[in-house]
């Protein structure tokens, strides 16, 4: 369809069913919006009518792509928008999400390039020491080096790949996603000497599982790192309102963390850890992606951490 022929000429239907918007202009003044350019202007239609054309758009650059039929690659308030004009009209593109899609991969990347070089590193310095190693258990010590931070480049690949799988929504108990958290920390718990107490288990949250398992892993692991050991980590599940809210707890006899907001941007990690730095990043980004909040803070000698998550209608706690 000419999306520049006379809006009269045009059903009017078929206009707001365009899902592009389109601002229909004549002699600089707005003769006409469909659905799409009403949403994103903020202005209705018959509002519009008869206005200057940088009332209504609010913007020099798309005055100018309208009226010189040229293209511009604008941000309007929190949208991101591509225009382009053509006669008698004015074409807009929301491209807010593929930019901002653009700039989460950026990051990725960013942070890819940075993580991988120090176990790479690592591996292949292990690996040239272990070329010339004489003796058998200097080679052993060596192996097992080897493995650790073959191991922190398996998590890192993990943490990275689980935000990008395919969504598979259902709704289904906070204990299923546990019980499955329990059983693959089990042995680095044992080790620490770190017991799991639970509670909330029959909240039901409607989710991808397998993204609420890597935020629950993240979150146990962090604490396992940071609390006291031995020691005890508590996972609690409540209901308020339509959320459910999950808080994971450790006693931690130390100071305070300085900055709890800090430590879910990416690359961040204690002084002491040997994580990838993205666990809690990563934790962000996943609740993040269903809406939710996530939090940390201080509660007497605990560190706590928490989110929250869509939560059906029935639903009970244990």
């Amino acid at each position: 369809m000419n999306v520049g022929a006379r809006t009269s000429d045009v059903d009017l239907d078929v206009l707001d069913a365009l899902s592009e918007a389109v601002v229909w202009h004549e002699d600089g003044r707005v003769t006409k919006l469909n659905r799409a350019a009403q949403d994103i202007l903020g202005v209705a239609s018959a509002q519009a009518a008869g206005r200057l054309l940088l009332e209504v758009v609010r913007d020099h650059r798309l005055e100018r792509a309208a009226l010189q039929r040229d293209e511009a690659d604008v941000e309007l308030g929190e949208r991101h928008l591509l225009a382009r004009g053509v006669k008698g009209a004015l074409i807009l593109s929301d491209v807010t999400r593929e930019r901002q899609r653009e700039r989460e991969l950026r990051e990725v990347a960013m942070v890819l390039s940075h993580e991988f070089r120090t176990p790479v590193a690592a591996i292949k310095g292990l690996l040239e020491a272990l070329a010339v190693a004489e003796d058998e258990e200097t080679r052993a010590r060596f192996v097992d080096l080897g493995l650790l931070e073959t191991e922190r480049l398996v998590r890192l690949v993990e943490d990275l790949a689980v935000e990008f799988r395919p969504l598979a929504e259902r709704t289904f108990a906070v204990g299923e996603a546990v019980e499955r958290v329990v059983r693959l920390t089990h042995d680095e718990f044992t080790r620490r000497g770190v017991t799991i107490r639970t509670s909330g288990l029959r909240l039901l949250v409607r989710c991808d599982p397998d993204k609420l398992v890597q935020v629950l892993i993240n979150l146990l692991e962090n604490a396992a790192r940071h609390g006291t050991s031995p020691g005890v980590v508590t996972l609690a599940a409540r209901r308020d309102a339509n959320l459910g809210v999950v808080r994971v707890t450790v006693t931690n006899e130390g100071e305070a963390l300085s900055d709890y907001e800090t430590v879910f941007e990416a690359r961040r990690r204690g002084a002491t850890s040997r994580g990838s730095g993205m666990g809690l990043y990563i934790v962000r980004r996943l609740v993040e992606a269903w809406r939710g909040e996530v939090w940390g803070r201080r509660a007497e000698r605990c560190n706590e951490f928490g989110f929250t998550i869509p939560a059906p209608a029935k639903g009970g706690g244990r």
